[in-house]
């Protein structure tokens, strides 16, 4: 088995929600069509070229937000508030994930929320809610977010975040996959606190935060019945990000009785590390052939970057009335018959230019592409750094030159081409990375 693909999310009795997977391709499936009738009520065009446009604007934002963190937030460590910061351990030791940058900030409607794009993520919990919360609460308050990072949620809603996922839109666009990742990952949050009654009672304080003190959850819970007698009330729950209160106790409660939670125990508390796994620190650490990517799996993040730049195109057109990609042309031939022809009209050149400046700025600025971040892909020097702008218009200059000798030789060149070893980059797979960081069987004898 593959160390990087936690236990908790495989087989049988894997934690995932039942209908995640498939809750996400469906909403990937109907998003476009959904936003069109969105946008058909609001009397906007909401299209493949605006969420394009907003994809890449997430993708920087999310990224430069973090050193807002930096500058405008605290940083928790074992003596600057070790409290949440020993709670955040043991869980990453638990769930073998390395351990996020942990900041606290003044927010008054999200206790405590993960970001970013890869590791190492960002936990960012409101001071407003901190002192609300009992340390098992916040043990369960920690684990579920620390699970979206394990089950790989979080680079996905970092880019709704942006919006925020209580906007109604994105709700009823990708509502019914975010309460399913929801429900994932409440289970982590349990097994993280260890009791019930203390994730009842987190769920509670972060619904109604002191006032959740008072409340008798057991009558509380009973208005979940109300809601399932009533095929209306059922429908307001498609406007939320999120499940009713009532309705992630309940799931709770019947997950307690599963056999996938017995399992899930006897892994979460196995024999292991008191130690999360540690990051490769830039400098100490050399890049092997083994953790770069496949050939495969850059060709599909390269096809769909090429899809998001050409949606672009599509949007500049829209705006600046330049010639369409391609379109019908009406052609007159010598003996007077008339032929529609559907031809490129876009200019090449244009498209290519495009997409280096696409591919140049995402990766000097996030160190990624959307299609990366789809592909669990990461451009890092040999030393586990970040390329930096020179270094990337450098690769992807040897690139465009090189074009047709890296594509003939790529699948024999042993997953590191031509521009990687000109420029000393390298193109990682997280789950490689995350295989190497983690402790083999015989490191516990």
């Amino acid at each position: 088995m593959n160390r990087a693909q936690q236990p908790l999310f495989e087989g049988p009795a894997s934690l995932r929600h039942p209908t995640e997977h498939l809750a996400f391709w469906l909403t990937i499936l109907f998003a476009f069509p959904a936003a069109a009738v969105i946008g058909f009520f609001i009397h906007q065009s909401i299209g493949i070229s605006q969420v394009a446009l907003f994809i890449i604007v997430a993708m920087i934002y999310v990224t430069v937000a973090r050193g807002r963190l930096f500058g405008s937030s605290v940083m928790l460590h074992k003596t600057q508030y070790p409290r949440v910061f020993a709670i955040a351990q043991r869980a990453c030791a638990a769930l073998e994930i390395p351990m996020p940058l942990i900041f606290a900030r003044d927010d008054n409607y999200v206790p405590i929320a993960a970001l970013g794009f890869g590791e190492p993520y960002a936990l960012v919990i409101s001071t407003h809610w901190i002192e609300a919360f009992r340390d098992d609460e916040l043990a369960f308050m920690i684990g579920r977010e620390l699970g979206h990072i394990a089950a790989g949620h979080t680079r996905y809603i970092s880019l709704l975040s942006v919006s925020g996922n209580e906007n109604p839109f994105i709700s009823a666009i990708f509502g019914a996959w975010l309460r399913r990742c929801s429900a994932t990952c409440d289970r982590i949050g349990l097994l993280c606190c260890g009791s019930l009654d203390a994730a009842i009672r987190a769920i509670g304080v972060a619904s109604f935060h002191e006032f959740g003190r008072k409340i008798d959850y057991a009558v509380f819970a009973e208005q979940y019945k109300e809601i399932e007698n009533d095929a209306v009330m059922r429908w307001g729950a498609w406007l939320g990000s999120e499940p009713y209160a009532t309705t992630r106790i309940s799931l709770l409660r019947r997950f307690t009785n599963s056999p996938a939670y017995d399992i899930a125990r006897q892994w979460f508390f196995r024999e292991r590390t008191a130690e999360p796994p540690a990051l490769p620190a830039p400098g100490t650490s050399t890049v092997e052939a083994a953790d770069c990517s496949s050939w495969w799996r850059r060709f599909w993040a390269f096809s769909i970057d090429v899809v998001v730049v050409l949606a672009i195109l599509g949007s500049i057109h829209s705006i600046t009335s330049s010639p369409p990609l391609a379109g019908p042309v009406a052609v007159t031939l010598p003996n007077g018959v008339k032929v529609t022809s559907y031809v490129l009209l876009f200019p090449l050149g244009r498209a290519i230019l495009l997409l280096a400046v696409y591919l140049t700025v995402l990766v000097a600025v996030v160190g990624q592409t959307f299609g990366m971040m789809i592909m669990g892909l990461r451009v890092v020097t040999r030393e586990f750094r970040r390329p930096g702008i020179f270094r990337t218009i450098f690769r992807y200059l040897i690139a465009a030159v090189l074009w047709p000798l890296i594509a003939i030789i790529s699948p024999f060149a042993h997953r590191v081409y031509l521009h990687d070893k000109f420029t000393s980059t390298r193109v990682i797979t997280v789950e490689r990375l995350m295989a190497r960081m983690l402790p083999s069987p015989g490191d516990f004898n």
